[in-house]
């Protein structure tokens, strides 16, 4: 009888532990939806395109923002690849969605769309982040811009998403009024406090860096100069 009831326990155990596993697993499994809907990004709106995006991943568009945006486009405005992670407050803590994709890569795994979902208690900096809504839309703005022109074959488009100091070498502008105005780089020992973009050049798709011939750095929101101590 004692292990005949030890025998159930474990049975009773094991689908307990099943059941939880399970449920874990339909919670952070989403839908693949490509967040841009054709390969050429002259040809579309972006703030459209990631309002539609939301809708159909059901994604909250006053209550997420973004992190970690790295967007390579070909000279012809063709999207080689695109990678970000999208952070969404919830009450039941924060989901975050990492979106990849290869557009251009020569494998057919590398091609295909990756969406993973992760639900978590609490997200650190998640107020330091730009929400979805600004950032898609100034997105929306620079891709319109003669400032994103450069005589590269390859063009990086990325952001922490972080308001965050800044000093890289190379060309600065800010938002303002919906376009973009040239200022002066920070100066020696100096920074700026933003939220920004950078731009950068490469004549290949992969191992861009930033340099003062072939980066721009985008202020995208109330910015601050300061000197470091």
């Amino acid at each position: 009888m004692l292990l005949e009831k030890i025998g159930w326990g474990l049975l009773s155990l094991a689908i307990a532990v099943l059941m939880v596993a399970t449920f874990s697993s339909s919670e952070n499994k989403v839908k693949q939806v490509q967040l841009f809907k054709q390969n050429d990004i002259s040809l579309f709106n972006v703030e459209k395109s990631w309002n539609s995006f939301a809708n159909q991943m059901n994604i909250s568009k006053r209550n997420s923002n973004i992190q970690d945006f790295e967007l390579v486009l070909t000279k012809n405005n063709k999207i080689y690849s695109l990678k970000f992670n999208i952070i969404e407050e919830s009450t039941k803590g924060f989901s975050i969605y990492q979106y990849s994709q290869c557009l251009l890569c020569e494998t057919k795994e590398e091609r295909e769309l990756t969406i993973d979902k992760e639900v978590v208690d609490s997200w650190s900096g998640y107020s330091d982040l730009i929400t979805t809504k600004d950032f898609f839309r100034d997105l929306e703005l620079l891709k319109s811009s003669n400032v994103r022109k450069n005589n590269y074959d390859y063009s990086l488009i990325r952001s922490s998403g972080l308001y965050e100091e800044t000093a890289l070498e190379g060309a600065y502008y800010f938002l303002e009024d919906s376009s973009f105005k040239p200022i002066n780089p920070p100066g020696s020992n100096q920074f700026y406090t933003a939220f920004n973009v950078q731009i950068m050049g490469n004549n290949f798709p992969e191992g861009f860096d930033s340099g003062e011939d072939n980066t721009k750095t985008i202020l995208l929101s109330d910015y601050q100069k300061k000197k470091y101590e």
